[in-house]
Order: structure tokens, then C-alpha cells, then sequence
């Protein structure tokens, strides 16, 4: 972070400084290889290192902690090897013939693995495999057996390789960070536990009216339904309560089930579960406003489809029929019964209509201004597709649950 304390906070930057610029310096070097690998003469070659070597977005990255240094410096080195390999298509199936491409492969998952917009080497390579494999069909001299095992060595070294160095990387990564941290709130629950230090996570299994409940948005991965009481300060807003979607693990995502307005729920013969279609309100258990939408535009957008989400509520008033929303559970998990016909923690994925606007509580994937403390914005939208406007519940408790209620254990 700008400003953080390294040495205060025990950070390696020197180490971290060090690796992208000790991989920006060797890509001037693989530059040159690369260029006269291709067949240029050495000035041409010597100028277009000395391009890279000067040229000002590339020393700038290369000082910093970053990983576009090395995702430049595979990038260059998959494409040397690629025109190494190049070199010696008159030694097919040679030691150093496989020794190029099997390192064309070995580099382009190193690539991929620093950023996902390596990715695009994959048509580059491919594209120029393909054109190598379609020539070869026309060579007469080519029995249909060798030009098998042409195809077979490319598959091997270009999509096998690769995706195994990906994976490989995983697993690394995975074995370095095992313990749990302040970050790890951003992650799946079932995640979490595998993680050294972690909290084993117990939820009770079924949502009840009374219950208290944490949201995710469970696509996007980005966060829990959020409120904190701080209004919304945009020109097309209410004024009301902010809703937001927060990352991490916080009291303001405690949200309390409650029945719709002017209704009640019975439960003099114990808790009443929520289903399939319910139209409920849900409380802000810190703030006691009800989640709530209204013709309003949403922060980031002017879109007549999308309204504004707000906590909504004061003293010694009961809300209004725009605090309901109904359940419509999408799915469930078809090992628990019951799991899509009545809410449950971690199994139900379903969505929040608006019984008056026919909208959906919809994860924008906005960052909003800093008055809304840079969290994401959610908000509600009518036509939106599952895709964003689903969510579960992360964990649920209600202070009535019996002994015997079942709960959720992930692991």
C-alpha cells in the first residue's frame, strides 16, 4: 500500500523490488535473442533491445512491485522460444527440438500464471501451429502416422504443458499462504477451514423468520451484503441509508428475517422456516432500517432499469411495502433435501425480488466514491440475469434454535 511502513510491517521489498527488476533487465537480452532468432541481423536486433531498454513504461514497471515485469518478461520469453523452435524444423523430434517447444510451453504457462491477458499468446502460438500443422498435410512426403506424431507433440507441449505449470503454480501458491489472515473473509467458507489457524464454521443449516443472517453474492465472490450509517450522497439518491457490498467479515452484515409488511408469521407451534416465494423484510441488525427500494437511480448509473438500495426506517415506524421482497430460490443442493424448496445457509442459491418494482438485488461489480468508503455497489434491477443478482447465505443463527436443529459444518 502508498505509505505503508515496510520495515515497521516486516514487507521484503527489497526481494520484491529486486525479482521485477531483475526480470525487466533480461528481457533486453531476450529481445535480442528473439529478434535474431527470427533471422535479423545483429544492428537490427541490437536496436530493438535498445528500444526496449529505454523505453519508459517498461523501466517504470520494472521498478515497482508489480507483475507486469514478469508477465513481459515470459511473454518475450515464449516468443524466443517459439522462434528457437522455429530454428530447428529440420530436426523434428531431436533432443533440442523438443527441448524448444517443450520450454515454448513451460514458458507460456509461466505467463499465464502472472496475469490472465497472457492468454493471448495462446492465438499467437496456436495460430501459427495450425498453419505449420496444415502445411505439413500438404507434404507428400509426410505419412499420415509422422504427421499424428507432429500433432501429438504440439498438444503435449502447447496445452498440456501449459495448463500443468498453471496448476503447478496453484498448488505453490496454495502450500506458501496455508494460514488463514484478514483476507480470507473474501473467500468461500468451505475455503476457509482448509486454511492453518482457521475457525471451524458452524451456521445453523435452516433460515428462519427471527433469523439473523449473513449475505454473499455468490457469483462474483466480492462480498456480504452490506449497511453502515452513512447516507447516500449522490444527486440522484434519497438521502437514505447506504447499502453496499463489503468484502470482509463486519457486524453490518448481520441482516435480521423478518415477515413482509402488515404481516405476521405464526409461530406458536415453534420457528417458522422462510421458502420457497415468502415475501419477507430484512432488518439491519446494527442500524434497525429495513433494506429497502424506491424510483430512485443507483450511485453509478442512470439506467431507468436500476433503482437505488438504502436502509430505510426510524423510531416508531413499522416501514412501508417497499421494504418486501420475495425469495425465489434457483437451485439447490441435490444432496440436502428440502435445500430448494426452503432457505438454507451455503446450499439455497435464490434471489430478492422487489414485489413492487420487479427488481432484483443485482451485484453492479461498481466501486463506488470514497463517501461510500470505495465498497461495491449493489442495487435493484429489473431483466438482470442470474448471473449477478444471485446470492446465499453464509452463515445463519437464530437465538431460538433448538439442540437438536441441524447446522452446517463446513469443511
Amino acid at each position: 500500500s502508498i505509505g505503508l511502513d515496510y520495515i515497521a510491517a516486516n514487507v521484503p521489498y527489497v526481494a520484491m523490488r529486486l525479482m521485477p527488476a531483475l526480470l525487466g533487465a533480461a528481457t533486453v537480452p531476450a529481445t535480442y535473442a528473439t529478434v535474431r532468432a527470427c533471422g535479423y541481423a545483429m544492428d537490427t536486433a541490437a536496436l530493438a533491445a535498445l528500444l526496449v531498454c529505454v523505453e519508459n513504461g517498461l523501466v517504470t514497471q520494472s521498478r515497482l512491485i508489480l507483475l507486469d515485469s514478469p508477465l513481459v518478461f515470459f511473454t518475450v520469453l515464449t516468443l524466443l522460444c517459439w522462434s528457437m523452435f522455429w530454428t530447428v524444423q529440420d530436426r523434428p523430434f531431436s533432443r533440442v527440438w523438443w527441448a524448444w517447444l517443450l520450454a515454448t510451453g513451460l514458458t507460456m504457462g509461466c505467463a499465464a500464471s502472472c496475469k490472465w491477458v497472457a492468454f493471448f499468446l495462446i492465438p499467437t502460438i496456436g495460430l501459427s501451429t495450425l498453419h505449420d500443422l496444415w502445411d505439413k498435410i500438404a507434404d507428400q512426403s509426410l505419412s499420415p502416422a509422422r504427421w499424428s506424431m507432429h500433432f501429438g507433440a504440439r498438444a503435449i507441449a502447447l496445452i498440456c504443458m501449459p495448463v500443468a505449470v498453471y496448476i503447478g503454480w496453484f498448488y505453490v501458491h496454495f502450500a506458501v499462504l496455508s494460514t488463514t489472515g484478514g483476507d480470507a473473509a473474501a473467500l468461500s467458507p468451505e475455503f476457509q477451514v482448509t486454511l492453518d489457524g482457521a475457525k471451524q464454521m458452524v451456521t445453523d443449516r435452516d433460515v428462519y423468520y427471527g433469523s439473523e443472517i449473513r449475505m454473499r453474492s455468490t457469483n462474483a465472490r466480492s462480498g456480504f451484503l452490506h449497511s453502515h450509517l452513512h447516507p447516500w450522497q449522490h444527486d440522484k439518491g434519497s438521502g437514505q441509508q447506504q447499502v453496499t457490498i463489503y468484502s470482509y467479515a463486519d457486524a453490518n452484515n448481520v441482516w435480521v428475517v423478518e415477515p413482509a409488511y402488515n404481516r405476521t408469521v405464526d409461530t406458536s407451534q415453534g420457528l417458522v422456516p422462510v421458502r420457497n416465494g415468502d415475501v419477507l423484510r430484512l432488518r439491519h441488525k446494527t442500524t434497525g432500517r429495513f433494506l429497502h427500494s424506491h424510483d430512485k437511480r443507483p450511485a453509478m448509473s442512470n439506467d431507468k432499469n436500476k433503482f437505488e438500495l438504502s436502509g430505510y426506517g426510524f423510531a416508531n415506524f413499522s416501514g412501508d411495502s417497499n421494504d418486501n421482497f420475495r425469495v425465489d430460490i434457483l437451485e439447490g443442493d441435490p444432496d440436502i433435501q428440502g435445500s430448494a424448496t426452503e432457505l438454507q445457509s451455503i446450499y439455497s442459491r435464490f434471489r430478492l425480488v422487489h414485489t413492487n418494482l420487479h427488481c432484483m438485488v443485482f451485484n453492479s461489480r461498481k466501486k463506488l466514491p470514497k463517501w461510500a468508503f470505495e465498497q461495491i455497489e449493489v442495487n435493484c434491477m429489473r431483466n438482470c440475469l442470474p448471473r449477478m443478482s444471485t446470492w446465499h447465505v453464509e452463515h445463519a443463527f437464530h437465538p431460538n434454535t433448538t439442540a437438536g436443529a441441524p447446522v452446517r459444518k463446513a469443511s
